[in-house]
């Protein structure tokens, strides 16, 4: 992970006034995050900081063939896994995990369905025009303390995030600064690409977003309609789950295009039963346990 360190002129506010242009930030990569063996690359002349230029180079070197072992065929795929990214980058793996942990936090269902629909709004930064100023649109909206979140019955920011929330705006804001320093390489050709895809690939392969998401959709729905399905070990979890369903379940055509979708909008015990019995990180759809496609 590329970690912000300082800025050398203020890079936000003047894409605030102005809307764009060119800003150079000091940012310091952390050393993990290059890997062991990482292939050196000849330099090309960038006026972004040294450091992130070698580390862009190196994940460029290898780009290509990332996109192809992951099933990225095209400029909308990449697309949806650069979104996948950079919620991941910005919002998870950061203070908004101790709010998760927390006695006032959202359940791992309202993380679930968070998530996703901040994955539609990070694919409208990575489709904007002006990505710079789209992103820092997407800040104002992580930020917003009275805006509701999904699968939270009604709770905001502010209600889930009691105790964190200096940590949670100060993580945001470096990690912004972070990406809007990236903005500007030139050592590669799409630096936010070649960052935001990587980061997706290593922590969010399985998402909505992901071309690895129908698969596990359907395996959802191959389990709904066979309780006995090998993918449930045999131990009486498929019969408990189909016996617990919410009768606000949809019926399973529409609950399955839901989940590819806007699986958000799912009523909160419907959410929840799925967070129980399906999508946890062990969870059958995700197992490569009794299933002939591995």
């Amino acid at each position: 992970m590329i970690e912000h360190h300082n800025e050398q002129v203020g890079a936000r506010e003047f894409l605030k006034r102005f809307g764009g242009g060119a800003h150079h930030g000091y940012i310091q990569i952390n050393q993990s995050a290059q890997g062991d063996g990482m292939p050196k690359v000849p330099e090309k002349k960038c006026e972004g900081a040294s450091t992130n230029c070698r580390l862009l180079r190196s994940l460029d070197t290898h780009h290509s063939a990332l996109l192809e072992e992951n099933g990225i065929v095209d400029g909308e795929a990449a697309a949806k896994a650069m979104a996948v990214g950079l919620v991941v980058e910005v919002w998870r793996n950061g203070p908004v995990e101790n709010i998760h942990a927390s006695r006032r936090g959202p359940s791992d269902a309202a993380m679930f369905a968070e998530s996703t629909t901040l994955h539609a709004r990070a694919l409208d930064v990575i489709r904007a025009e002006n990505k710079a100023i789209a992103l820092l649109d997407f800040e104002r909206v992580l930020r917003d303390r009275s805006r509701v979140w999904a699968g939270t019955g009604g709770k905001t920011l502010r209600d889930l995030g009691y105790g964190h929330l200096g940590a949670y705006d100060q993580h945001l804001k470096n990690r912004v600064d972070t990406l809007l320093a990236l903005h500007d390489h030139t050592c590669v050709t799409d630096p936010w690409g070649v960052y935001l895809i990587r980061r997706a690939v290593t922590y969010g392969r399985k998402h909505l977003g992901m071309p690895n998401w129908p698969r596990i959709v359907e395996r959802l729905r191959v389990l709904l309609e066979d309780p006995e399905h090998p993918a449930w070990c045999g131990d009486g979890r498929g019969e408990q789950a189909v016996s617990e369903m919410p009768k606000s379940t949809p019926h399973p055509e529409e609950l399955t295009a839901l989940l590819l979708t806007r699986p958000s909008i799912l009523p909160v015990e419907v959410l929840e039963w799925l967070s129980d019995h399906f999508l946890f990180c062990a969870g059958p759809p995700y197992s490569p346990h009794g299933w002939e496609d591995g």
